[in-house]
């Protein structure tokens, strides 16, 4: 049989061949290895905070600088003036990011 040429998305390829007997049987063509874990079990539940706190963080800093960037272009000094309204939206919008009533664990 000729080489498989398959995405990464596949897991394995099954063919299904009549026996003697009339009977279906399945038979494994291809089947991918299973990758091996880089991680320590226990510090999936920290990953997992550390790197929400990370994209909260980003989203936090992009919303802020493009809310100081409009302000700016919009009066003298807009960024200045609009200092704390922009914190505080950019802030919200990095708290639901954040999504901390999902940080506590039951």
């Amino acid at each position: 049989m000729e080489s498989l040429r398959l995405g990464k998305l596949v897991r394995r390829v099954t063919v299904l061949e009549k026996d003697s007997a009339g009977d279906l049987t399945p038979i494994v063509v291809y089947k991918a290895k299973k990758k091996k874990k880089k991680s320590t079990q226990g510090l999936n539940v920290a990953d997992r905070w550390v790197r929400r706190m990370a994209d909260a963080t980003a989203d936090f800093a992009q919303t802020y600088a493009n809310r100081h960037q409009s302000s700016n272009a919009k009066s003298r000094d807009g960024w200045l003036r609009d200092m704390a309204l922009n914190v505080a939206r950019a802030s919200r919008k990095g708290t639901k990011t954040l999504k901390p009533e999902r940080l506590i664990m039951p």
